[in-house]
């Protein structure tokens, strides 16, 4: 008997013990459930503050490898007439070739190459990789921005009718892209004997079904070159075609602006970095690219226009419509995307799409025969596309469009006041509260009641801004559904995605240390899950956080 109560003694003593823990276990799960449900609440809000998501693609298991800030060049040793160089494509493939041109003001000056992909990579940057050392410089002649003459430049080609100027170098280094190389946005950094360094930038095709697909500016970036002493806004010497400025600019020379870089580390460097560290599944390609294939958009969720974008071709502008139409998302980064009308020709040896054409004829001025085409087929006039040769205003795609610019200020963004839209709940962000220094930047969009504007469209901010002249102003950030359920979203300011990510190529003096702005980061990251969805009602559905 009492050998029978103590095996029943202990049986229920270990029952006991086996429900204590039980209980104890189950009280923990829940407490880490409802941990974890606020943290998932939290890290939403703040999303472009976590370190690399969980998740995989190709662009976190790129930004896994280790980085450098080797990428950058340092204080005082970008290059001027040194040495300078220039890509044979704005854009390459994996397994493909791209030539590289190089001139050295002296000859046989030893040089060096070093390819980096620029993202976010713990912070770093950029990672190292391929590099090539002990090429012997070529003396091809230069470009003296000092000066503004070319040097030594028996290959150049010079239109003194049109402004067209091409380096017509001879190739110094030819690299096969290895089949590994993830898509994204490249620079080639060549430095010299004695330490004098420039940049080639490019992009890196692939990852063609990725949810975003990211387009670079190279068409603007080319019409604000001024190598050769001519771009579409200058030139060197009086001009037939147009006063003061040239009418084809080519890709077939050196960048002047960012030590060879051109924009891309001014408008485009922020964004890269965060949209990286981020994680999302992203593509890259270039003007070009889009203008060759525009049909590809229609293989992603979401378009981004990345940088200052404001020369497109008609093929497109049709192409990127026609994406809307089909419901994939839009984003237009910064302001004064699509404004001029171009065209594209071949360069002088017969390689399609390597010259910039833009006229800026405008009806107003009645000067749309100087343009050769017009009267041919006036939909490819080379204007601006809110001129009544075209009647295509920009607000029609954008939402908003170009409204004015200022070189005597910046100007903080700010949340419109009567704005409601889902977006910002959770951002923190509040009425009429000014945000980072200079985000506006000098040139902004707005809303326009040309009758152009689409239907639905929702102001997010409304910023004050003052013209060249002192004439008060605002920028406008908005979004829209389009009747095919995409979302077009766009910022209205130049630099708004430096709200995004703290690196900046040109140090604002005015504005001392700048930081970024969370709530912008949370928006911006509530903004690319909605780019990426269906939105069949007309408003806004709810978002998923899957990049």
């Amino acid at each position: 008997m009492k050998s029978q109560l103590g095996r029943i003694t202990k049986t229920l003593l270990v029952f006991f013990v086996f429900a204590v823990v039980v209980l104890l276990y189950g009280l923990n799960v829940l407490a880490l459930r409802t941990r974890h449900t606020t943290q998932t609440t939290n890290q939403l809000n703040q999303a472009a503050n976590q370190p690399t998501p969980a998740f995989s693609n190709a662009i976190t298991v790129e930004n896994a490898h280790t980085g450098t800030t080797d990428w950058q060049i340092p204080s005082g040793n970008g290059a001027t007439t040194e040495i300078q160089a220039y890509a044979s494509a704005t854009s390459v493939s994996p397994g493909q070739k791209l030539s590289f041109f190089v001139s050295t003001q002296q000859a046989s000056t030893p040089y060096a190459i070093s390819i980096y992909r620029i993202g976010w990579y713990n912070g770093l940057g950029g990672r190292l990789m391929t590099s090539a050392a002990n090429q012997v410089g070529v003396a091809q002649g230069y470009f003296d921005s000092r000066s503004n003459r070319l040097v030594g430049c028996l290959s150049c080609y010079v239109n003194t009718r049109t402004g067209l100027v091409e380096a017509n170098w001879i190739p110094s280094y030819k690299l096969t892209v290895p089949s590994d190389w993830t898509t994204g946005i490249y620079l080639a950094k060549f430095t010299d004997a004695n330490n004098k360094q420039t940049y080639v930038p490019f992009d890196v095709r692939g990852n063609p079904n990725s949810r975003y697909v990211v387009a670079t500016a190279d068409t603007t970036n080319a019409a604000y070159n001024t190598w050769g002493g001519n771009s579409l806004y200058s030139s060197s010497g009086e001009l037939y075609e147009a006063a003061g400025k040239a009418v084809k600019v080519s890709f077939d020379r050196p960048y002047v602006q960012g030590f060879g870089s051109s924009f891309v580390l001014v408008f485009e460097g922020d964004a890269i970095r965060w949209f990286e560290r981020q994680g999302y599944d992203l593509s890259y390609i270039s003007s070009v690219d889009l203008q060759e294939q525009p049909t590809q958009l229609l293989q992603h969720r979401a378009y981004i226009s990345l940088g200052h974008d404001e020369y497109w071709t008609k093929e497109m502008r049709d192409g990127v419509e026609y994406a809307r139409d089909k419901g994939v998302g839009l984003a237009f980064l910064e302001a004064d995307a699509a404004y001029w009308q171009m065209r594209f020709e071949p360069d002088s040896t017969g390689t399609p799409d390597r010259t910039i054409v833009c006229y800026k004829v405008q009806t107003s001025n009645h000067d749309l025969a100087r343009d050769p085409i017009y009267g041919k087929d006036n939909s490819r006039v080379t204007t601006l596309w809110r001129d009544p040769v075209l009647n295509r205003p920009e607000n029609a795609l954008i939402g908003i469009m170009f409204s004015d610019f200022t070189h005597q200020a910046d100007f903080p963004w700010q949340m419109d006041r009567q704005a409601k839209s889902p977006l910002l709940g959770g951002t923190g962000l509040q009425y009429e509260q000014p945000y980072g220094c200079g985000l506006v930047g000098y040139e902004w969009d707005r809303v326009f009641a040309n009758g152009a504007t689409p239907s639905g469209l929702q102001v997010l901010g409304t910023s004050s801004t003052i013209n060249e002249t002192n004439k008060p102003d605002v920028s406008n950030t908005t979004y829209y559904i389009a009747p095919s359920g995409a979302m077009v979203f766009a910022t209205g300011s130049i630099y708004w995605t430096a709200a995004l990510d703290s690196y900046r190529f040109d140090k604002n003096v005015a504005c001392g240390q700048q930081f970024t702005v969370p709530g912008m980061q949370v928006l911006m990251a509530k903004v690319m899950d909605a780019l990426a969805i269906d939105h069949p009602s007309g408003q806004l559905a709810s978002t998923s956080t899957s990049h």
